[in-house]
């Protein structure tokens, strides 16, 4: 099937990359209780969105082993 686009759209297409990692280094953590958020900033990774929305509110106090256990999870 082709479908005919009314005016040309410009797209980006990012080709995956793949990475074998042995170990993840965050170098910052920030808690934004307005927004909902936990974001890890790592070496490898960049930044990860470790809890956002309900699981905000359901983690609560959040601890170092929380956010390993997360970040392995992902």
């Amino acid at each position: 099937m082709q479908i005919i686009l009314d005016q040309p759209k410009e797209l980006v297409i990012v080709q995956e990359v793949k990475k074998t990692l042995q170990e993840v280094n965050v170098t910052q953590m920030i808690d934004d209780p307005t927004n909902k958020t936990v974001q890890a900033f790592t070496l490898e990774l960049g930044v990860l969105t470790l809890w956002q929305g309900a699981e905000y509110d359901a983690i609560g106090q959040w601890t170092d082993t929380d956010v390993i256990n997360k970040i392995k999870s992902l």
